[in-house]
């Protein structure tokens, strides 16, 4: 796929101003997408975003669900405004005359399809404020205010403040008005979020009111029956107590949060932010940058592997949040997360072409991307993170230059006291440390440029020299500079290998460099030994002879995409080879399964389940594991006929200690698949000895013959013993549900797992 050509200089864009100036002044700029030009591994995922999935999606299917009410879900009504959202950036940075046609399109339809008194959502008058109309709205505001600030065409502003005075007319604390909190899900979070573009709105125009209005839904969320946002933050400062602990809904009203302090100043909604930032960092947060389980933030260090974790929703805003307090502080602390998320597992979600996303993007199993709009919100959230990367990879700030992101590409830069610099970076980075940067200021001109250095960077150079680091986290290098002065910086590319804890505790990961490291099953294949018996014999990165590897044809993402060589091994240690890594970004693209964490031989074995020998009650109709490690696959018992138990074992050679007990719910169908009311753990200490039971899967919902419940597939139950125990064999047993075919009954399970510890 060619890069599309730049916008010339003459052409670029000049947002529309504000009326209201903002209390707090960036300590770092927001740039416009045109003035920055990545050709690097991230350029290629941009170009791919815009050419093979926002051009091509279709107007009609994003305008549906307001051409013809109520539409195909609850929450169809948001694709439209995030895809105007991210289509307007990436058109601002492509310039490309399609994308454009389609955007002034969109838009016009969109603005059609507003109710007499202002309604933008999809939802019938009965059902209106009561799930996610308000946050149909949020969108909607924001992605037509984007276009307009980029486009200059401000035709869309009448159906923006219509929209605007509708929902200061509807919500309030004023007489007859309507709680916001209870107009929304989850404790108010999803409806509250509209403060970011009501708070945009307020700054294009200048209307007291929609000021009024986002103090009013500060206030809500200190309500009794509100989320509790700032207070809890400001005494308890974790993001698990606040609300209902949904992470997409909090991180959305968080961002709102630091674009109200951006424009009133009021100091404890940065505390808030800054609070909620930290404390997702040390407790909440995977190693490739994504939080969340099944969309929510558990307790601390809660993180495992594969339960419906790392939302790409939560992924985008978590980025959002990030480039946020960049902008605010200017400390390259917030940087460094923003790299860790943008080369892992924002990429690792998005399929390499462009045309799809992954809903949740988990540290194993498959990706499972998705490209029709049915599927999930995160399709038209992840094109959004994309768009987003020119704006901050390279910035300014009251010194001058600074560079965010390694990147291959081309900046316009306007310094704090005019002076045009362009900015040209060549490298390979991640595949390569060196990075070569050419300035070329409009007239001579002493400013900074700020580089980070890694923390995992043992060895840099910068050249020239007389680079100083700051209290910001950068190195700053401060000189008199003319056109043609040149960089070079050169960062050492190392491996590391992280020890896991908490869940992963017998587990390590291979990074390298920025890059986080997986096994992908499409690289095994011709080994004579079961995927999940790879391991790496120790922590030690000398054992481990970590050799980047130019990628074949096959495997080439981007120019400079590598594979890595290791030496490897089995979990017993009893053989010895080598096998390749692929970057966490690239795993899983073929549809194969991937793991981040691999075992250590020789060290406690994660599920001590592993290696035995499977059996169910009955031999049912799927031929899958139920103690592979592999999710997608699994087991079921269904032969037709109904059964007044039903359950599956794992029995070992050896007697193992146990302390915790997993089922991982396996797929379920109209016609049953789960266990009626909460099923038994049990545990056989000899060999054919007699089953004891032991407990039951902690939180389990109140199932019936003919209803799951909440309970989906994929999820993970479990049960922690109250002392360690002996066993040769761990089942689980139930009665079986028949749902809407009662003759019949069966159970389905993805996986059974037991653990030492």
């Amino acid at each position: 796929m060619g890069l599309l050509a730049s916008p010339s200089t003459a052409a670029w864009v000049v947002p529309l101003p504000e009326a209201i100036s903002c209390a707090v002044p960036d300590k770092q700029d927001f740039q416009i997408p045109d003035r920055e030009h990545l050709t690097g591994g991230l350029g290629t995922r941009i170009q791919a975003s815009e050419a093979n999935r926002l051009v091509t999606l279709d107007p009609d299917r994003l305008l549906e669900g307001y051409r013809r009410r109520p539409g195909r879900q609850t929450w169809d009504c948001e694709h439209v405004g995030k895809w105007l959202h991210a289509a307007t950036l990436a058109w601002v940075n492509t310039g490309d005359p399609a994308l454009r046609v389609r955007l002034d399109h969109t838009v016009a339809e969109l603005c059609k399809c507003q109710l007499d008194d202002g309604y933008l959502g999809t939802y019938l008058p009965a059902q209106r404020w009561t799930e996610w109309d308000v946050w149909a709205h949020k969108y909607n505001l924001l992605g037509l205010l984007t276009y307009m600030r980029y486009t200059g065409n401000r035709t869309p502003l009448e159906t923006c403040r219509r929209m605007a005075d509708l929902l200061c007319t509807t919500f309030g604390d004023g007489p007859g008005q309507r709680d916001i909190i209870t107009s929304g899900a989850h404790t108010g979070m999803a409806s509250t979020s509209v403060l970011e573009p009501m708070v945009l709105l307020y700054r294009l125009t200048g209307e007291p009111r929609y000021l009024a209005f986002c103090q009013y839904l500060v206030r809500a969320w200190e309500q009794p029956n509100g989320p509790h946002i700032v207070s809890r933050l400001l005494e308890l400062k974790r993001v698990d107590k606040v609300g209902n602990a949904k992470a997409y809904e909090m991180l959305s009203c968080l961002n709102g949060a630091l674009e109200l302090y951006r424009t009133t100043g009021e100091p404890k909604l940065l505390a808030a932010g800054l609070n909620a930032w930290q404390d997702i960092v040390d407790h909440r947060l995977y190693v490739t940058g994504a939080s969340s389980c099944h969309e929510y933030f558990r307790d601390d260090f809660d993180l495992p592997n594969n339960d419906n974790i790392g939302e790409t929703c939560v992924t985008i805003t978590w980025l959002q949040l990030n480039a946020q307090l960049l902008r605010l502080t200017g400390e390259a602390r917030f940087t460094t997360q923003l790299e860790n998320v943008v080369l892992n597992q924002l990429l690792g979600a998005q399929q390499p072409d462009g045309s799809a996303w992954g809903y949740y993007v988990q540290m194993e199993g498959a990706k499972p991307y998705s490209a029709s709009l049915d599927g999930h919100c995160c399709l038209s959230s992840g094109p959004r993170g994309i768009a987003l990367l020119p704006t901050f990879a390279f910035s300014t700030d009251r010194d001058g230059i600074i560079i965010n992101l390694y990147e291959a590409g081309t900046a316009n830069l306007t310094l704090r006291d005019g002076t045009p610099v362009a900015v040209k970076v060549e490298t390979l980075y991640p595949a390569d440390g060196r990075i070569h940067l050419t300035l070329t200021p409009s007239a001579p001109a002493e400013f900074s440029i700020k580089f980070r250095v890694p923390a995992w960077c043992a060895e840099s150079s910068i050249q020239p020299a007389g680079a100083q680091p700051g209290h910001d986290g950068y190195t700053t290098l401060r000189r008199v500079w003319k056109s043609g002065d040149t960089i070079d910086l050169d960062l050492k590319l190392t491996p590391r290998i992280v020890p896991g804890d908490h869940l992963n505790q017998g587990k390590a990961v291979v990074l390298f460099g920025p890059l986080v490291l997986a096994a992908d099953e499409a690289l095994w294949a011709g080994s004579s030994h079961p995927f999940p018996a790879l391991a790496l014999r120790n922590a030690d990165p000398a054992t481990l002879a970590l050799a980047p590897e130019v990628a074949p044809a096959d495997w080439k993402t981007w120019p400079g995409a590598h594979l890595f060589r290791i030496n490897a091994t089995l979990r017993d240690g009893a053989a010895g080879f080598t096998t390749q890594l692929v970057p966490f970004a690239d795993a899983g693209r073929t549809g194969a399964r991937y793991k981040v964490w691999l075992p250590l031989a020789g060290q406690r074995e994660a599920n001590v389940l592993l290696y035995g020998r499977e059996s169910r009650s009955r031999p049912g109709n799927l031929a899958g594991s139920i103690n592979d490690d592999n999710l997608g696959s699994g087991a079921v018992t269904f032969d037709g006929r109904p059964a007044t138990d039903d359950w599956f074992a794992v029995t070992l050679p050896v007697p193992a200690e146990i302390r915790r007990i997993v089922f991982v719910q396996g797929k379920m169908f109209h016609d049953g698949g789960w266990f009626v009311g909460a099923p038994k753990f049990q545990i056989q200490r000899e060999p054919d000895g007699a089953w004891e039971t032991v407990g039951e899967p902690i939180g389990y919902p109140a199932t019936t013959a003919t209803n799951h419940g909440k309970l989906q597939a994929g999820w993970l139950l479990k049960l922690r013993l109250k002392e360690p125990l002996k066993a040769v064999a761990v089942r689980i047993i139930g009665v079986p549900a028949g749902g809407d075919n009662p003759p019949q009954a069966f159970v389905s399970c993805a996986e059974l797992q037991a653990f030492s510890f």
